[in-house]
């Protein structure tokens, strides 16, 4: 299992510590064993999980370098993709991992206090209700995968993230949600820059990564209230 995750590692090119593998196979263990009385996620298989949760999460690592934020959010981190694998290889940056479904982020909250990480801020709560004048475009990196359409999330992201920072959400491939996107992102003030592709390591399967800057401040009444994004998508 170390080995496997090592192996996916070194195929995506990172640098990685003893400190912070040790860190992933507490983490995936704990997880797997969660698991088995509470459903956190459909992936069972131990070497699915570090492939399709672990290894797929550090797809981000390298933009999250070249983007040097210091403060970062996860929206419907679910058990914790991307952003506590990313938090346990940043701790340098700030994380914010939130999910309105109290069963994971009391995992989340497990997880945090088992590892030490000072770096997460476990939030359980909808963006809708979490978003005020103190965190309102205060993130330098925003963070989401595969919850919701783009159109969806960039109404419950963008607000959050100053302006010249990055949301980088990743998607599967063949969705086309870029092009259902246009009007939310003018509307809140984010063009998408690039669309990057990425292959996990050992399976091959592909990803993307959409990459959008926040080019100007979002107005205040986005996102609207509970559900409405959801059910109007801009």
């Amino acid at each position: 299992m170390r080995e496997y995750l090592i192996d996916g590692i070194k195929k995506i090119g990172l640098n990685y510590t003893d400190e912070k593998v040790n860190n992933l196979v507490k983490y995936l263990e704990y997880l797997v064993e969660y698991n088995t009385h509470t459903n956190l996620t459909a992936i069972r298989d131990t070497k699915d999980a570090i492939e399709k949760h672990f290894l797929d999460s550090l797809l981000l690592q390298n933009l999250l370098d070249e983007k040097q934020g210091k403060k970062a959010i996860d929206i419907g981190t679910g058990a914790g993709f991307p952003g506590m694998v990313l938090a346990i290889f940043n701790p340098n940056v700030e994380f914010v991992l939130m999910d309105s479904v109290g069963k994971k982020t009391t995992f989340l909250q497990n997880v945090k206090e088992m590892l030490n990480l000072n770096n997460v801020t476990v939030v359980n709560s909808r963006a809708e209700d979490y978003i005020n004048d103190e965190n309102r475009e205060s993130f330098d990196i925003g963070l989401c995968r595969g919850v919701n359409k783009l159109n969806v999330i960039l109404e419950y992201m963008i607000p959050f993230i100053k302006v010249g920072g990055h949301f980088l959400a990743q998607k599967m491939v063949g969705t086309e949600e870029e092009g259902e996107a246009t009007n939310a992102l003018d509307t809140l003030g984010a063009k998408i820059v690039t669309v990057h592709k990425y292959n996990l390591p050992n399976y091959g399967d592909e990803r993307l990564v959409v990459e959008i800057l926040k080019e100007t401040s979002t107005d205040k009444k986005y996102p609207r209230r509970a559900g409405v994004a959801l059910k109007k998508p801009l």
